[in-house]
């Protein structure tokens, strides 16, 4: 006779806070972590804002980040931070 043991219930995903608390609400409270995103849109349409916030978000969880950019130098991302109060 074969013993088939029933599916265990799915696990629930640890999830990464984005630093956007309504964004966090939508997506059950935050990214599913163990993936990778993929941020993508027009200039000025938030992308860095959003990067910036989650990774302040890691450090105030006291993760390590790192932000990798091929567009945005040191003084703009610092610009962006400034503009919205941000001391990075």
């Amino acid at each position: 006779m074969n013993d088939k043991s029933s599916p265990k219930p799915a696990q629930p995903k640890s999830r990464a806070k984005t630093g956007v608390p309504g964004l966090d609400n939508i997506l059950g409270g935050g990214l599913p972590t163990g993936h990778l995103y993929l941020v993508q849109g027009d200039p000025g349409s938030g992308k860095t804002t959003l990067g910036l916030q989650f990774l302040m978000e890691g450090v105030r969880n006291g993760e390590n980040i790192l932000y990798i950019t091929l567009s945005e130098s040191q003084d703009e991302l610092r610009g962006v931070a400034q503009s919205h109060g941000w001391d990075i």
